[in-house]
């Protein structure tokens, strides 16, 4: 074999390791975004989760000073 054979073979020899290499390091990783992630999810959810309820209570604490408001509306009008 000549000397330009010997580095292709050489060259895809070291591709082919790097592909490796990507791929066990991509198997690494993984797990951990796909942890760091649900966690994030899951905060964010807790988070909207309060908030929702907040809005509910706020929300909730209007009507009733709407319906009180034109209950007596409707009183004052008999």
């Amino acid at each position: 074999m000549d000397a330009k054979q010997k580095m292709a073979i050489t060259g895809a020899g070291m591709v082919a390791a790097g592909l490796g290499l990507s791929i066990a390091g991509a198997a690494l990783i993984a797990p951990a975004v796909f942890g760091w992630a649900a966690g994030f999810l899951e905060k964010c959810s807790d988070r909207f989760g309060d908030e929702l309820e907040h809005a509910s209570r706020r929300v909730g604490a209007v009507a009733g000073t709407l319906r009180r408001s034109f209950h007596e509306a409707a009183k004052a009008g008999r």
